[in-house]
């Protein structure tokens, strides 16, 4: 496997880390989701870079990306990533969005149809109002303040509980997401995005209705993969996004909670291939 390098360019004035592999003129750009950093992509990058150039950043303030300044909205992803891709001189790609980069890979697609040619939403955020309770939780004031703040052990459970069966790839990824939540601004900056999207009762209607709203604008061939057990995201959200966005396909995983792309690599990675195929031969759906 091909050792995947920390590499940094200037968005909007934000240090952005970014990790790319591959040559090929098609490009990928994998989100992750909320918390989370590059890291997450560590099994599927080299395997999608033998017909790709793939490239996965840290959303603005996670990882090793600056924290953003001033107030905001949910907005300000989607337009941090499109802001990258110009940075980066890529004029179309194939998207890949996890949770909560589900939905902003979602609302980038709806806002920039013309540079977006597939998009694929994994476990994505923003198409049903239900979530667990811990979530519901942390957008209450001090009860939030108090859960935000650093735990090693914390983050090992909780990263277990995305997934169905335990797996060693969550101990990796939960040392380096703790190093990432010592920073000072983290905890505020988690805070502040949960409670941009949700409150006691779920995610917002204003972000539902902003994701159900402006569907119809996906014309790019659409794939959606869900676990089965996915215990953060329940799968009968990936049924309600395929419903409303048109000509979408939908892949469950059968014994597989919130992280496909973790717990089962290799069907993953092999259902992209295909994915990406398909639409190079015009045979998607």
């Amino acid at each position: 496997m091909t050792e995947l390098k920390d590499q940094f360019i200037d968005v909007n004035g934000y240090k952005t880390r970014f990790w790319s592999q591959g040559s090929a003129d098609s490009v990928i750009i994998l989100l992750h989701g909320f918390a989370l950093s590059v890291e997450l992509w560590e099994q599927n990058i080299n395997e999608l870079a033998q017909d790709h150039r793939v490239i996965a950043l840290d959303l603005l303030g996670f990882g090793l990306t600056d924290k953003p300044k001033g107030k905001h909205d949910i907005n300000i992803f989607p337009d941090f990533v499109y802001a990258f891709m110009q940075k980066m001189n890529i004029l179309k790609a194939h998207l890949v969005g996890h949770s909560m980069g589900g939905l902003i890979a979602t609302r980038l697609a709806q806002i920039h149809p013309e540079s977006i040619l597939s998009l694929i939403i994994l476990s994505g955020a923003g198409f049903k109002k239900n979530i667990p309770i811990h979530f519901r939780i942390f957008s209450l004031p001090f009860i939030g303040e108090i859960l935000a703040r650093p735990n090693k052990r914390g983050l090992e459970s909780a990263l277990r509980k995305n997934t169905y069966e335990r797996i060693d790839a969550t101990k990796k990824l939960a040392e380096k997401l703790y190093e990432f939540s010592l920073h000072p601004e983290m905890a505020a900056l988690l805070l502040k995005v949960t409670r941009t999207a949700i409150n006691f009762f779920g995610f917002k209607n204003s972000i539902l209705r902003t994701i159900k709203k402006e569907c119809n604008k996906l014309t790019m061939p659409v794939l959606i993969i869900w676990g089965q057990n996915d215990s953060i995201i329940y799968v009968s959200h990936a049924y309600t996004a395929n419903k409303i966005i048109p000509n979408s396909k939908l892949v469950i995983f059968d014994n597989c909670g919130h992280l496909p792309q973790l717990e089962h690599p290799k069907k993953f990675n092999n259902l992209l291939r295909e994915f990406y195929k398909n639409i190079a031969k015009n045979t998607f759906n």
